[in-house]
């Protein structure tokens, strides 16, 4: 590192930020953030299990995510940065599971099916970026992510739609996915 931190220090603060927010976000999520705010009392349930939440996240990211990669952030800025990302890819991931619910029902009503395969280029560049969207777009129920294919530092995605009519459908969904690429790509570097 630049600042005479070494590597280590910086991996124990990132991982002390990391446990912080995950926590704060968990206080966020049960009320008691607002009820502390309000100036009422923290419930020792709710805190302790949010510290041990926390610290269990934490240890598996950094264990199995972030030691692989090569980390970038080191300041706070950085880091809230990747929290705008990560907010905006929950917010467009959840919109767009709502749009394939609909979709899907439609198509089993119907047995209106139009299925194909897609070849996307996305521009992630770490196995756990292409990893996490091809998660995403599994997720998203009529999509599947058949085959990931590396050509020149560069990965293909073939993904299956259940309804793809219009050639104009096929530019939208590949719009899509690359949102969602920008997005990861705002959280991992």
């Amino acid at each position: 590192m630049d600042d005479g931190v070494s590597e280590e220090d910086a991996l124990n603060r990132h991982y002390a930020l990391l446990d912080l927010l995950l926590l704060l976000f968990w206080l966020l999520l049960t009320g008691e953030l607002i009820n502390i705010l309000q100036g009422g009392d923290i419930s020792i349930y709710t805190l302790s299990s949010g510290l041990v939440g926390a610290s269990i996240v934490t240890f598996t990211v950094h264990r199995f995510v972030i030691r692989g990669e090569e980390r970038k952030k080191t300041r706070l800025a950085e880091y809230l940065n990747s929290l705008k990302n990560v907010l905006a890819l929950f917010i467009d991931v959840t919109f767009k599971l709502i749009i394939a619910n609909g979709i899907l029902i439609y198509q089993s009503l119907t047995m209106d099916i139009e299925p194909r395969i897609v070849r996307t280029k996305v521009s992630l560049t770490s196995e756990s970026e292409v990893t996490l969207i091809s998660l995403l777009i599994t997720l998203t129920p009529g999509t599947l992510v058949i085959d990931v294919e590396e050509e020149d530092d560069s990965y293909f995605l073939y993904v299956h739609y259940s309804f793809l009519k219009a050639e104009n459908l096929s530019e939208s969904i590949k719009e899509s996915i690359t949102n969602w690429d920008r997005l990861i790509k705002g959280v991992f570097t």
